[in-house]
């Protein structure tokens, strides 16, 4: 039982961070298309925009790059975004990979976006689409405090403005392949523990066994209750498991 809890902690701990965040390199909308700009990334760990100094009067400079993490300083690693002093004395992580989310906009006029969070930070970068194959990439400043404001403009930054790129796998594949592993870890591990420590045979090397023969019922049993309480009917005793 205390091995069945540990699994269940871990994949509660670990699943919200596979399906929460959205792939930072590709942007899929189905009335739109698509928006990839991983082309615009650099892979060696440095950032794309180094050190960009904002269209208002500031003591910082910020760097940002598209996708993929780089580390700036001495507190920026593996960071999307980093903020710096003019002097070069202070590095600030302003957000990281991990945490983008892609809105297409509300409407006609309104350009795609990519936001970022850490901790009581946010950065916005907005996406302009053009012609250009050259990316200019802009720092709007701070506006309100911890709230910070960037715009890219390329060819990449327009729907199907560039080809997908094929050095990465979509967010959803990835989960699964994760899922996949983990399971395999998972049955695996305890069966050759359950072989060699306990001396079982057979279907009796399998992993929890009972509970896995048994999940199937408590799965009916708790649509059953979920359909009870939603509908007010007379909730049917239920099993816990």
């Amino acid at each position: 039982m205390i091995q069945l809890r540990a699994c269940v902690v871990i994949f509660t701990v670990i699943l919200p961070f596979l399906i929460t965040a959205d792939n930072p390199c590709r942007f899929v909308s189905k009335e739109k298309g698509t928006i990839d700009i991983s082309s615009l990334a650099r892979k060696d760990g440095k950032a794309a925009f180094p050190d960009e100094t904002p269209s208002v009067v500031a003591n910082y400079v910020y760097s940002y790059n598209p996708c993929k993490p780089f580390s700036e300083g001495d507190k920026c690693k593996d960071v999307a975004v980093c903020q710096v002093s003019k002097d070069k004395t202070l590095t600030f992580v302003l957000a990281k990979q991990d945490s983008a989310k892609w809105d297409a906009g509300a409407g006609l006029g309104t350009n795609p976006s990519i936001s970022y969070k850490f901790d009581d930070k946010e950065v916005f970068v907005e996406l302009q689409c053009t012609d250009s194959m050259t990316a200019e990439f802009l720092a709007l400043g701070e506006q309100p405090i911890k709230t910070y404001k960037f715009k890219l403009s390329h060819k990449c930054a327009c729907w199907n403005g560039c080809k997908s790129s094929s050095d990465g796998l979509p967010g959803g594949a990835i989960f699964i392949i994760i899922l996949l592993v983990l399971a395999v870890v998972y049955f695996a591990g305890f069966a050759v523990y359950n072989k060699v420590h306990h001396h079982r045979t057979g279907a009796d090397i399998i992993p929890h066994r009972t509970f896995w023969v048994s999940l199937p019922t408590y799965a009916k049993g708790g649509v059953t209750y979920i359909i009870s309480r939603a509908t007010g009917k007379p909730v049917e005793k239920y099993e816990s498991i």
